[in-house]
């Protein structure tokens, strides 16, 4: 019996030359074009006017529609396999029917989430058509987390200097910044999504990747510094992830010289990242810890959400209107203003009911096997959990970064699961 291996065809086999380069630019263009709309929504993230949003949603919008458009297409592009990523484009949708069958509270804030919605459904098929090859991803995570350690850097360095403004500028409106982001828990939510992938490549090149090392360091000194208490837990957990991670690689090491590297990196990231907590202070994160009852206001949120998502479990009462509909449900009058529920999950059940939940719910929990896979992709599992107290999904600056990862790791999977050579059934042998 003889058995004969079958390899993978190159995607762009088949292709002239000419042809083949211009289908390896097309994904380097979009590629680029897509980080600029990125980076610009975390740099503006300061921003109360709408301009920001708008600008961002705009070019996403155009950026979809220019790549099917101009031909990017015309070959049959590979997206992420499964019902489970579809659902992504039903999201914003589940809006559009809210507002045609009328069972929103308000058209205006529904039609405006409707929006920021689409646009970060357009950043995930805008990261599946750009991340179609392995390479392509790793740039992709590199890039990303180059920008993330500038933020952290900036972060820090104007931490207890700036007095609420901007690249010491722009005023801000709040007592304190972080970096662009006026609230420490998306600065966190931010971090936890870079982080993993600092310490995943000095876990995994050591000293070939010596920045990371330094930029892992930089960024969870920066949370620790923002005092945010989920975020610092968070963070911390993540790092200890990926030192077991990094302990079980040298059980399996395949040469002395890089269980060197990685045992020294094993060391140095945990001191540098006590060493820039050292100078930015534990202390204000420490003084939050003992707080008394931290979530008690959080906790009526909660469950004033809940009550909204038990009178209108099907529908709910529309995107983007639980600061509107709260008063009819609050347990008691409150001195400020109620704008999320500081529990996404929640609010996605009282906006858009049961189906809505389910439909972002489902997406990222599909992704939760090639995370924990790929431990790079850590850091969406952390905001996930992060939006059990906070409402990450709403902030386009952060929720951004969540659908890149996410249509990144979607990739992956597929191609881990169709790079595993295909084997031919054994072929009898001649009889004799």
């Amino acid at each position: 019996m003889i058995t004969l291996p079958v390899m993978p065809i190159r995607e762009d086999a088949g292709l002239d030359r000419p042809q083949a380069a211009a289908y390896r630019r097309r994904p380097v263009v979009v590629g680029a074009c897509l980080f600029v709309l990125l980076a610009f929504c975390t740099s503006t993230a300061f921003v109360k006017d709408a301009w920001a949003a708008a600008y961002f949603e705009i070019g996403v919008y155009g950026l979809v529609a220019v790549c099917l458009l101009a031909g990017i297409r015309r070959r049959r592009e590979r997206l992420a396999d499964g019902w489970a990523p579809w659902l992504i484009y039903a999201i914003p949708l589940w809006g559009v029917v809210q507002i045609v069958a009328h069972t929103t509270a308000s058209n205006a804030e529904t039609r405006e989430a409707t929006l920021r919605w689409g646009a970060l459904a357009g950043v995930f098929f805008l990261t599946q058509i750009v991340g179609r090859t392995h390479a392509i991803r790793h740039h992709m995570l590199t890039a990303f987390l180059g920008f993330a350690t500038a933020i952290a850097v900036l972060c820090l360095t104007q931490l207890f200097t700036s007095e609420g403004r901007v690249l010491w500028i722009f005023p801000s409106g709040y007592p304190d910044v972080y970096a662009t982001f006026p609230s420490y828990n998306h600065y966190a939510q931010f971090v936890e999504i870079a982080l993993p992938i600092a310490l995943w490549r000095a876990v995994r090149e050591g000293w070939r990747s010596w920045w990371c090392v330094l930029a892992g360091g930089v960024l969870y000194g920066s949370v620790i510094g923002s005092a945010s208490r989920a975020g610092a837990v968070l963070c911390t957990l993540e790092l200890l992830v990926m030192l077991v991670i990094g302990l079980v690689k040298l059980r399996d090491r395949e040469s002395q010289r890089q269980s060197r590297f990685v045992a020294a990196t094993l060391i140095v990231v945990p001191l540098l990242g006590a060493a820039f907590t050292l100078v930015v202070g534990w202390e204000r994160v420490w003084d939050r810890f003992q707080l008394n009852d931290p979530y008690v206001v959080r906790g009526e949120f909660l469950m004033a959400a809940a009550d909204m998502a038990k009178h209108r479990p099907l529908t709910g009462y529309g995107l983007g209107t639980f600061p509107e509909v709260y008063q009819r449900y609050a347990i008691r009058d409150l001195p400020f203003y109620a704008n999320h529920a500081h529990n996404d999950w929640a609010e996605f059940a009282a906006d858009g009911g049961v189906p809505f939940l389910l439909l972002v719910l489902i997406p990222f929990a599909a992704g939760i096997p090639a995370a924990i896979r790929h431990s790079w992709g850590l850091g969406l599992i952390a905001v996930m959990i992060h939006a059990c107290v906070d409402f990450p999904f709403p902030r386009a600056a952060v929720s951004e970064w969540m659908f890149v990862m996410l249509g990144l790791l979607f990739m992956e999977q597929m191609w881990t699961r169709n790079s595993q050579p295909l084997v031919m059934p054994p072929i009898p042998e001649a009889a004799a």
